[in-house]
């Protein structure tokens, strides 16, 4: 009982700003966001890496200006009457286009320009969320790349060590999960270095842990990522 309550509150996540790390890696991005009234363009793209922290920034301005988030998916049957009065909005994981048939990638991307010259028509702003510039989108409507080819994009570069760990302790605080700082260190030095290996890495430690009724030792965190590794 005591396990399943603990694996039920693990997965709390927290997207408030003073959550979010900042590193020279993501300064320019971070400073550009809190700074977005000055952007004069009717929208910002926030492109990087899977996990990365797109969403919890993407978060982060959402609880500032109220808007409301999307999934590029919903886009398709969305009711546009309900959004026209809409000042703010975010769309996430826009790249996602790309494996939509073509015929329902049309009408998204029609309901999209529609969106942003009511947007940009009511001085309001859409941010969107990729792991991939716009080029790379396959947007076939040549109006709306225009106008997302003029957005100015924000991109999170790949971590280093202050990043990396900074992430990775936020998703064990988050998990509830307490961890030694030189248990840290160590996953660091020997781990692959990207956003997403690090979510991966904790979500198995916690599963692990959970498992074996153990606290995250060197000895697990080098076991887990033997069994991750030769998993690619």
């Amino acid at each position: 009982m005591n396990e399943q309550l603990i694996f039920n509150l693990s997965r709390r996540q927290a997207y408030n700003r003073e959550d979010f790390f900042v590193s020279k890696t993501n300064s320019l991005a971070v400073k550009i966001l809190e700074n977005w009234k000055n952007v004069s363009s009717s929208g910002l793209i926030i492109v990087g890496p899977p996990a990365c922290g797109k969403t919890h920034l993407a978060a982060v301005w959402s609880k500032e200006t109220s808007a409301k988030s999307y999934d590029i998916s919903t886009f398709l049957e969305i009711d546009l009457n309900h959004l026209i009065d809409e000042k703010f909005i975010v769309l996430e994981d826009v790249e996602k286009l790309e494996f939509i048939p073509e015929k329902k990638r049309l009408i998204i991307e029609e309901n999209i320009l529609h969106i942003f010259n009511s947007l940009s028509a009511n001085a309001g702003k859409i941010l969107f969320t990729s792991c991939k510039f716009p080029r790379f989108w396959a947007i076939r409507l040549k109006d709306l790349l225009s106008r997302l080819m003029s957005l100015t994009v924000l991109e999170l570069n790949m971590p280093d060590d202050n990043l990396l760990a900074a992430v990775m302790a936020k998703q064990f605080v988050d998990r509830q999960i307490k961890v030694d700082n030189e248990v840290l260190s160590y996953s660091i030095s020997r781990m692959e270095r990207s956003f997403l290996f690090a979510k991966s890495l904790v979500e198995a430690l916690d599963v692990e842990a959970l498992k074996m009724k153990k606290p995250i030792k060197k000895k697990m965190v080098n076991d887990i990522i033997k069994k991750l590794n030769s998993k690619t």
